[in-house]
């Protein structure tokens, strides 16, 4: 392969694939098949659309690394690990890293177009507002896996509108929770191998923040995540059979809770 367009190639990180497409996948992943057992989706189209989100999930982390490469090359010409990173090593241009993200949020963009007007809408928001803003983030607070886990967790309501054509924010909120802490977990470990360097180069996260707390504050986050999957497991199975209305609004609590515990 060419250099320039092994750099390129590198820019979108697709030389790691799955590494990183996985962290944006998932979101994707669990909302989808959330919505997909709600609506009862026949397998072959689970299987279809699990690779759509699959792919597109690629798509949306390709994006995100060169836009984060493009803003943040004088950190990384500063960090042991990202100095030689297209853009911070000179191998890409800024300009030449621009065509790039154009072609790439082209095929986001109409990929959002395929799957309904209210995922179309909330895709268009949702990418530039809150994946733009992330390599901002490191710049502004020390919690930027947070920041990060609020803007993957965007294709959990993505998911569910174009499955279903509806909203149910009870178990769109447990998922997203779910997909937040699962975020900050692997941001954070990732992070944690830059420690020294971030501190010199003045850069934020939350392995620089922690400190000494980032086991307790990761295990926190893991039983979180587990725990929100749990629950978005038992808001999906139907309530127990009962006599009348007024016996469902009280069982179907009571049921939920025993399965919880």
């Amino acid at each position: 392969m060419p250099s320039k367009a092994r750099s390129l190639f590198e820019l979108t990180r697709l030389h790691w694939f799955p590494v990183g497409s996985d962290l944006i996948f998932w979101p994707f992943g669990w909302g989808f098949l959330s919505a997909a057992y709600r609506v009862g989706l026949p397998m072959n189209e689970v299987v279809k659309d699990f690779l759509f989100y699959a792919f597109l999930g690629t798509l949306v982390h390709s994006a995100g690394c060169v836009i984060n490469d493009m803003l943040d090359r004088d950190f990384d010409c500063k960090v042991e690990r990202s100095k030689g990173r297209p853009i911070a090593s000179g191998a890409v241009s800024r300009s030449e890293a621009s065509v790039l993200l154009v072609v790439l949020v082209a095929a986001i963009y109409y990929m959002f177009s395929t799957a309904g007007t209210a995922a179309f809408i909330l895709g268009v928001v949702g990418l530039p507002v809150c994946g733009g803003a992330y390599p901002l983030m490191k710049r502004w607070i020390y919690w930027p896996s947070l920041f990060l886990g609020f803007a993957c967790s965007w294709a959990v309501p993505f998911t569910w509108v174009a499955t279903t054509g509806q909203f149910n924010w009870y178990i769109i909120l447990t998922i997203a929770i779910a997909s937040c802490c699962w975020t900050c977990l692997y941001d954070t470990i990732y992070a944690c191998q830059d420690r020294k360097d971030d501190e010199m180069a003045g850069v934020k996260s939350m392995a620089v923040s922690l400190g000494e707390g980032i086991r307790p504050a990761l295990s926190l986050f893991d039983l979180t995540f587990f725990g929100c999957l749990s629950v978005g497991w038992v808001l999906e199975r139907p309530a127990p059979p009962v006599l009348c209305d007024k016996c469902h609004c009280a069982v179907r609590p009571l049921s939920l809770a025993h399965m919880v515990l």
